[in-house]
């Protein structure tokens, strides 16, 4: 802007040395004096104007006696009038702001003065010291206390690595033993197994053409029959399609939804798993071997005691994978609530279902069955809540607990996974029951004696108990019982035979009835299953002959009776001796804990596991401690702070009331900077008018009218005011109404994404322009008037504001500047309500009427003025402006805003401090 404005006084120039004589006057450019006096001329005072206006004055000369020119001329001194006026406005506006400014430092020094009497207060009030120092007294024992925890799980921590290492241990001795029995049976079962090899190999050469010729012959005689029982099967399948439809047709009409059919019978899915099964008799065959439809086990496989590991060989019988069973499953049929886990009635219905087979696998060896009282199965589920129970811990006292006596007892886990209704649950449990009876070895068969053990004429009192674990998914199982009270009544087990008792469960009368041609189809269809079963033994029969064939040729490669006497007896030995090597090392792998070296292990595993029980108990009692330490010392804080507020009373208020009128000043003050810049805005606007009036005056007197651009003529019209550029959309209308003209040349802060502390729709008063963030391109004025303006500096002081742009260095061409007359005011945040930004801090300000006049691009009048420097809330030593001026000029003059800044802000060794939490969490260990 500076540039262009010196083109312009060289270009009048050039014109007046052309040698014009008409040119009477020039435009006379002051860029640091007031006006110049021209015959004729209105003038505008110094003191009172901007440097805008002083740059021009009105042109004037002779009489005017064009119209054109006479309107420019009176339009020039109205602007002129305007300034005026605006100007001695302005002077009483920085007056006023002045005063409040020093009303603003008292009512800081009072507030601060009331904070420190508060303080004062708190800290000398004998109730306070004596709260602190109970709350401190209670805090040293709470770090006591905390530190005694510390070691209590530090032993806990040290017990569960010995139980590891001692486990370890176990683990290592057992597979040393096993290790030193498979080396010493794989030897000889080696040069058995060679010499069988060696012999059977002589033979393998042999094959048999009569052999191939009687199973093709049989193959064919197979094929045969497999379609004979195909075709009746496909008979079948369509007469007992037409049954279905018959049925369906009757299904249909029943009116109760919970009537699902299944194989033999119908469910009722309003009612639990235990009513259906005992009204309408839906349990698994006792005979283990039958599949009688049904699946709803109410017996138990236990192996023989003299082979304990036999699989079961009935374990495919009563498969529920078939769609006939989907009823059971796929129905609201006796739900499981997967996040909560059995209610306590499904906990009741399970524990007989289990007991129910406990009992028959007891009745089949000539036992007397389990008794389950309503008290002791309560008790039980006190059991099962219990953390040892969680750990499988067999602790004494925590079954007394429960019991109030010791028990014989079995813990286990029931995988919750896929258990979505008492069905599937029951499965469930079915599996943790058979591997405690069946694969109970590691456990020295201790659970299999105790669901097996000869009560003799007693019938023990059991209970199983249930306690849901969502995080693992699965439910701690306890079995417990004693023979200290074997007649308590009532049993729960009678349950079932009170469910018989009250008939089956059936569903509404069907409205159709197809029985008599159901009873036809099925008449069929029992004629065609005879025919079948015929067909199926045939072909049996020849799958059998075809087998044996197939296994006949198999064997024909080795013949024992082709080998001669002494080679039959070689081979005899042979194979006697690696039975016996196999039946040793099986009887020695049965039999591991025999093995010294793993019973010492086990021993110190066991010792390791009582330690750790034990220091468990000692950090729970000392965490128990802990806490009653830790609600003391809660409570000594909530006195010591009820000391704090009795004692604040009168000194809080003082502090309000100062903060009070504080912050009233500080409105004040607010209001007078917005009064300020509106009034400059009224000041640059006309002086912007004024400008235009004399370029236009003095280009009619030097005969250059000026065009009418709407006509295109050289015809001389009446020039307007032009429109004064609106004030930017800020949401809310400003308080100059009308017309009134806000400042252009003032762009509005660049958005760094931080909102200002002005809340709501309250409009924003321009301040001085921002540097940009690349620190090097100027704001642009939206106009350029003939006469530009003295550059803006920046140098304003605003009070109570903080981040305004600092003083910059600007090209003025050849114009002579005063380089310490317009330092920048320093202007730091404020402290507490004292500002109205977000930033937190003592500030210093430097104020004086060269500082406001540069901001709003006035002439400073040339008579000394005084500076006001305030730091904190305590005033400074006064000085005159020459003064001021000198010592400025002494200070590093860098024209960085940045460094200026970054100096302003080392000033204050502010500081921040980050606090980090850290936040430890323990995992559960899961005890096997």
């Amino acid at each position: 802007m500076m540039k262009e404005h010196n083109n312009v006084i060289k270009s009048h120039k050039k014109l007046y040395k052309s040698g014009k004589t008409w040119m009477v006057a020039t435009l006379l450019t002051v860029g640091l004096a007031g006006g110049a006096a021209v015959t004729g001329t209105t003038n505008a005072h110094a003191d009172e104007v901007t440097p805008a206006q002083a740059t021009g004055t009105i042109q004037a000369g002779s009489q005017a006696t064009d119209p054109e020119l006479a309107n420019a001329q009176s339009d020039a001194q109205k602007q002129q009038a305007t300034i005026d006026s605006a100007n001695a406005q302005l002077k009483d506006q920085q007056n006023q702001l002045s005063e409040a400014q020093g009303q603003q430092s008292q009512a800081q020094q009072e507030l601060d003065q009331a904070k420190q009497a508060q303080q004062a207060a708190t800290q000398n009030d004998p109730a306070v010291k004596d709260a602190q120092a109970a709350v401190d007294q209670a805090q040293q024992q709470v770090d006591n206390q905390q530190q005694v925890v510390n070691d209590a799980q530090t032993v806990v921590n040290n017990a569960q690595t010995n139980v590891n290492s001692a486990s370890d241990a176990v683990n290592q001795a057992n597979q040393a033993a096993k290790d030193g029995i498979n080396k010493a049976a794989e030897q000889k079962t080696n040069e058995a197994q060679t010499k069988i090899d060696q012999l059977e190999n002589q033979e393998k050469a042999q094959a048999s053409q009569s052999l191939d010729n009687q199973i093709n012959n049989v193959s064919g005689q197979v094929t045969n029959a497999q379609n004979d029982v195909n075709n009746t099967n496909s008979k079948i399948g369509d007469l007992q399609n037409q049954v279905k439809d018959l049925q369906d047709q009757e299904k249909n009409t029943q009116t109760d939804p919970n009537i699902k059919t299944v194989p033999n019978g119908v469910i009722d899915t309003s009612k639990s798993l235990l009513e259906n099964a005992s009204r309408n008799n839906l349990w698994m065959s006792n005979d283990q071997s039958q599949d009688n439809g049904n699946i709803i086990p109410q017996d138990i496989y236990v192996s023989p005691d003299n082979d304990k590991t036999a699989p079961d060989p009935y374990a495919n019988i009563g498969d529920a994978s078939g769609s006939q069973y989907d009823n059971y499953f796929n129905t609201n049929f006796d739900l499981v609530n997967q996040n909560t886990g059995m209610t306590d009635a499904q906990k009741q219905e399970l524990a007989i279902l289990m007991l129910n087979m406990i009992n028959h696998a007891r009745e089949q060896r000539g036992l007397k069955p389990f008794v389950m009282t309503e008290q002791k199965y309560q008790q039980a589920q006190v059991r099962a809540s219990q953390q040892s129970a969680n750990g499988l811990e067999h602790n004494e006292n925590d079954i007394v607990s429960a019991f109030g006596q010791d028990q014989y007892e079995c813990l286990a886990y029931i995988d919750a996974n896929g258990g979505s209704n008492m069905l599937s649950l029951l499965y469930n449990a079915n599996s943790t029951l058979s591997s405690m009876l069946n694969a109970d070895a590691s456990s020295d068969w201790g659970h299999r004696e105790n669901f097996l053990e000869d009560t003799g004429t007693l019938s023990a009192n059991a209970a199983f108990g249930f306690h849901y674990v969502p995080e693992e998914n699965d439910y701690v199982l306890t079995f417990d019982y004693d023979l200290s009270n074997p007649d308590s009544t009532p049993n729960m087990m009678d349950r079932i035979a009170q469910y018989q008792a009250m008939g089956p469960i059936t569903g509404d009368a069907h409205t159709v009835d197809n029985s008599a041609q159901i009873n036809d189809l099925n008449n069929q269809i029992s004629n065609l299953q005879s025919t079948l079963a015929s067909q199926q033994s045939h072909l049996s029969d020849l799958q059998t002959q075809l087998q044996n064939l197939q296994a006949q040729k198999a064997n024909v490669q080795f013949d024992l009776s082709q080998l001669n006497a002494d080679q039959q007896a070689e081979y005899n030995q042979a194979k006697e001796t690696l039975n016996t090597v196999n039946d040793w090392k099986n009887s020695q792998l049965a039999h591991l804990d025999n093995n010294t070296n793993v019973k010492e292990a086990q021993q110190k595993l066991a010792s390791a596991k009582e330690a750790k029980a034990q220091a468990d108990t000692n950090l729970q009692q000392a965490k128990n401690g802990l806490a009653q330490l830790n609600q003391v010392l809660a409570t000594k804080q909530a006195a010591l702070q009820t000391a704090k507020d009795n004692a604040n009373t009168s000194a809080n208020q003082a502090v309000k009331d100062a903060q009070a009128k504080l912050d009233a000043i500080n409105g004040k003050i607010d209001s007078l900077n917005k009064a300020i810049e509106a009034t400059k805005t009224t000041i640059q606007n006309a002086q912007t008018q004024l400008d235009k009036d004399n370029q236009k005056i003095a280009d009619i007197k030097n005969g250059q009218k000026p065009v009418d651009p709407n006509k295109g003529s050289d015809k001389p019209t009446n020039p307007t005011t032009p429109t004064n550029p609106s004030k930017p959309n800020t949401g809310k209308d400003d308080n100059n109404k009308g017309n009134q003209p806000t400042n252009p040349t003032t762009p509005t802060k660049p958005d760094d994404g931080k909102k200002d502390d002005n809340k709501g729709d309250k409009p924003v008063t321009p301040t001085n322009p921002t540097k940009p963030d690349n620190g090097n391109s100027q704001p642009t004025t939206p106009t350029t008037p003939t006469t530009p303006a003295q550059p803006d500096h920046g140098n304003a002081s605003i009070s109570g504001q903080a981040g305004h742009k600092p003083g910059q260095v600007v090209d003025n061409g050849n114009q002579t500047t005063d380089s310490t007359a317009n330092k920048p005011t320093i202007v730091l945040p404020t402290k507490g309500s004292q500002s109205n930004t977000n930033t937190q801090g003592q500030y210093i300000n430097i104020i004086s009427k060269d500082s406001v006049a540069s901001q709003a691009g006035i002439q400073a009048p040339a008579a000394p003025e005084t500076t006001s420097v305030t730091f904190g809330t305590k005033k400074g030593t006064l000085m005159t402006r020459e003064q001021y001026k000198a010592q400025q000029a002494n200070l590093p003059q860098t024209g960085n805003s940045k460094n200026d800044e970054a100096i302003a802000v080392a000033g204050l060794g502010i500081l921040a401090a980050t606090t980090f939490t850290t936040m430890f969490g323990v995992a559960k260990k899961r005890h096997n």
